[in-house]
Order: structure tokens, then sequence, then C-alpha cells
């Protein structure tokens, strides 16, 4: 079982990624970038590129996570960003809906963490 209260980290993928991908592909993609300790309890978010579905992929003690979900109306709103970037809980709840994630200029740096 997930469990969002323990995890260490979130990071949305800032490219968009071709859904057909499996669990081989995605795990490579994050392999490349972080270390084994960093990617256990971590949840990487990727998002197609109709903006329809996301696929979030999360390693706990036991295994690996992959879900997807697909919005019927409407799309993933997510920032405009060129780096992949590090989101609050409160942020991939309001995202997994639906939600648009707002970033004001101001607080562009504190709010969002950069890879």
């Amino acid at each position: 079982m997930i469990k969002f209260n323990e995890n260490k980290n979130i990071y949305l993928y800032s490219e968009n990624v071709d859904m057909r991908m499996g669990m081989p592909k995605i795990q490579l993609m994050v392999a490349m970038n972080f270390s084994k300790m960093e990617i256990r309890h971590s949840v990487f978010i990727f998002c197609s590129k109709d903006k329809k579905q996301i696929r979030l992929y999360y390693e706990d003690d036991y295994g690996c996570w992959l879900l997807q979900n697909r919005l019927h109306d409407g799309n993933f709103k997510r920032p405009k960003v060129l780096n992949n970037i590090k989101i609050t809980k409160n942020q991939l709840i309001g995202l997994c809906k639906g939600l648009e994630m707002i970033e004001s200029e101001k607080n562009r740096c504190n709010e969002y963490e950069y890879f």
C-alpha cells in the first residue's frame, strides 16, 4: 500500500512522456537521475503529451508501483518549467484531481525546488 505520508520527495518530470512506456523504461529514466536511496519512498510523476494522463512511479521496501490516472474531461494542469521540479503533497493531490498548480513570479524560486 502506498503511504504518501512517508514519502521523502515528490518530483514532477518536466517533459512529456509516451504513456506506452512500461515499468522498465520508467525505472531507467528515474535511475539515470537519482541514487537508490533517493528513489526509495519518493514519488515521480510523468505526464502524457496530451496532458490527459499522468503516471506515478513509487518504490518502497517491498517493490515498485506504477499508477496511472486519466481525466475524462479537461487535462492535467502543470507548471511550465524547463527542469524537473520538486512539489509538495498538496500540489500532488491537486494535480491528481486536475487542479492547476499556481506559482507566483515573486515566490517562484522558493515554491519549487529544481533538480
